[in-house]
């Protein structure tokens, strides 16, 4: 018998992302966190962090994944990528995030700048037509679940499709979950122009 996995919907993960000092990043958030003029489900006004400098050197750290993932990991041409967005978040105990996808861009991602690992990140099998009917099952394991969880830890990333629905589950943690998303496009020629669904970024 041959097993055929067909499109599959990728999803990487990093572990020890981030090997350089975060005082200053984590300053930058703290003092935004002091100003707040809201309380619940706190993220930064603006989503351009790659452009403060305290975040300089983090971003190029994105940049440099980002590209290994579209052009050697993918197989994709890409004249350049750019980070669209990027924000902080802050997850009081209580608090979670609904189910949303990032649109208008290629992949996302998120790393964990401060996790106790009380609330993680759940994706959903983007293929509706895959609970039409469910067996019963022997063994729950990533061939026949719909749902996927992976656990929030520190100096953790994970980068994934923008379309790919996620959301994270109520902070079950006495401390808050503080991370940082962010947004990625390409930039150049999309596509194939003979095939007539080509486009320019």
């Amino acid at each position: 018998m041959e097993h055929h996995k067909l499109f599959p919907t990728n999803l990487f993960i990093y572990d020890d992302f981030y090997k350089q000092d975060v005082g200053d990043m984590k300053k930058y958030i703290a003092d935004l966190w002091e100003k707040r003029d809201y309380d619940n489900n706190w993220q930064t006004h603006s989503a351009d962090l790659q452009k403060q400098v305290e975040f300089a050197d983090f971003a190029k750290e994105i940049i440099t994944a980002n590209k290994t993932i579209i052009s050697k990991v993918m197989k994709y041409y890409a004249e350049d990528i750019v980070i669209t967005d990027m924000w902080a978040n802050v997850l009081k105990p209580g608090e979670m995030h609904p189910p949303h996808t990032h649109s208008n861009n290629f992949l996302s991602g998120v790393w964990y700048l401060e996790s106790d690992g009380g609330a993680g990140i759940f994706f959903k099998d983007p293929r509706g037509e895959a609970d039409v009917i469910v067996p019963r099952k022997s063994v729950a394991n990533i061939d026949n679940s719909s749902i996927v969880s992976f656990v929030s830890m520190t100096n953790r990333a994970i980068i994934f499709p923008a379309w790919f629905q996620h959301w994270v589950p109520i902070n079950r943690s006495k401390k808050n979950r503080i991370s940082i998303s962010w947004n990625i496009q390409i930039k150049g020629q999309l596509g194939e122009h003979h095939e007539f669904q080509s486009a320019n970024l």
